[in-house]
C-alpha cells in the first residue's frame, strides 16, 4: 500500500485485495491429517477439499479464532508449555498444508498470546454468558424440545428478564441465539445443543460457537476500518467450519460499526450490527393478532415479532430499530 502525493483519494493500492478465512478449531485440525486419514473420513474430505480451494495467493488464512478458544477454555488440564507447543504445532501444520495462501500467525505471537491471556475470559461478561444457558437448559421451560408455540412469547419474556438480571444486553447472540431456539431454528438448535439433563449440556461448548459470531463481527469490522484507512490489503473475512447450523446462524449477524472505550483496567469493544430476525426465529407469526374492535381494523394487536421486538429493542435505551443490535 502506497499513499501518493496529489492523488485525489489519497491512496494507490499496489497489491490486490485480499480475504482472510479464519479456521474453527476442526477446519485446522483436517490441516494436520495425513491424506490416509482424510480420505477415510468424508467430512474431513469434504473440509480438506474446501481449505484447498483457498489455496491461491490472494488469500491469507488466520487461526486466531481457534486459538482463542482454546487459549480461554477453563477445563483444559494442559500445562502453559505443552499448550504452547500443540498450538505452534498446529499452525506450522497449517504452514505446511497451504502453497500459496499464507498463514498469519507467527509462533512468537502464539506464544504471547497464551503467556498474557490463558484461561483469561476473552469477553468480560463470559461467566455470566454461561450462567444463562445453564439456567436455560436446567429450567422449566424444556428448552431442549420443540415449546408448543401460545408458550413461546411466554417464555421469550421470561428468558429476558434472566438476561437482565445478568445484566447480558438484551441484543446480545447469547440471547438472540437462543430465542431462535425457542422460535423453531434447527440450526440454532444444533448450535446450542440443550439437553434433557442437565448434566450432558455442555454450555462451554455451546458458548464457543455463539462466542464466534461475536468474534468474527469484531475482526471484520477491524479489518473493513483498516482497509479504508489505507492500512492493509485485507479487504474480505470468512469464517471457515464444516459446521452447517453455525454457519447458517452467523449467516444472519451482520456487523456494521464498531468502537472501543476504556473503561477503567480494560479496554470494551462495542460493536453495533443488524440481525436477520426474519430468518433468525423461523416459526415466530408475523400476522397481526385478532382485532380488539371488531369494526376497527386498525385495532388489531401487534404481531408477535412485533412484540418481541418491542420486548428487545423498545425497551432498553437505543433501541428501536428492530433490526439493529449493540453486543
Amino acid at each position: 500500500m502506497t499513499y501518493a502525493p496529489g492523488s485525489r483519494r489519497g491512496i494507490v493500492r499496489t497489491t490486490p485485495d485480499l480475504t482472510i478465512h479464519f479456521l474453527d478449531i476442526c477446519a485446522l485440525d483436517v490441516t494436520k491429517r495425513t491424506k490416509a486419514q482424510i480420505a477415510a473420513e468424508p467430512r474431513k474430505a469434504a473440509m480438506a477439499g474446501r481449505l484447498e480451494a483457498l489455496d491461491i495467493p490472494t488469500n491469507r488464512i488466520s487461526c486466531l479464532l481457534a486459538l482463542m478458544e482454546k487459549t480461554s477454555d477453563t477445563r483444559s488440564t494442559r500445562t502453559d508449555e505443552n499448550l504452547k507447543a500443540q498450538i505452534i504445532g498446529d499452525i506450522q501444520h497449517a504452514r505446511s498444508f497451504f502453497d500459496h495462501a499464507e498463514v498469519v500467525e507467527r509462533d512468537e505471537y502464539v506464544e504471547d498470546y497464551i503467556t498474557q491471556l490463558r484461561r483469561i475470559a476473552v469477553e468480560l461478561g463470559r461467566p455470566a454468558y454461561l450462567a444463562f444457558l445453564r439456567a436455560v437448559n436446567g429450567g422449566d421451560f424444556d428448552i431442549h424440545q420443540p415449546i408448543p408455540k401460545p408458550r413461546r412469547f411466554e417464555v421469550a419474556s421470561t428468558l429476558v428478564e434472566m438476561a437482565d438480571d445478568l445484566e447480558i444486553s438484551r441484543q446480545h447472540p447469547v440471547l438472540a441465539v437462543t430465542l431462535a431456539c425457542l422460535y423453531g431454528n434447527a440450526s440454532a438448535r444444533r448450535v446450542l445443543k440443550f439437553r434433557r439433563d442437565p448434566a450432558a449440556f455442555d454450555a462451554e461448548n455451546a458458548l464457543a460457537d455463539v462466542m464466534a459470531i461475536r468474534r468474527l463481527m469484531d475482526r471484520k469490522l477491524e479489518f473493513e476500518r483498516d482497509y479504508h484507512l489505507g492500512l492493509t490489503s485485507i479487504r474480505h473475512t470468512t469464517y471457515v467450519t464444516d459446521d452447517g447450523g453455525l454457519a447458517q446462524v452467523m449467516s444472519c449477524f451482520h456487523g456494521t460499526a464498531l468502537s472501543t472505550r476504556d473503561a477503567g483496567d480494560h479496554q470494551e469493544v462495542v460493536v453495533r450490527g443488524k440481525v436477520d430476525f426474519a430468518d433468525l426465529l423461523t416459526e415466530i407469526s408475523h400476522e397481526p393478532g385478532p382485532l380488539t374492535d371488531l369494526s376497527d381494523p386498525a385495532s388489531a394487536r401487534p404481531s408477535e415479532y412485533d412484540r418481541l421486538c418491542a420486548l428487545i429493542f423498545g425497551q432498553q435505551p437505543g433501541g428501536g430499530d428492530p433490526a439493529s443490535a449493540t453486543a
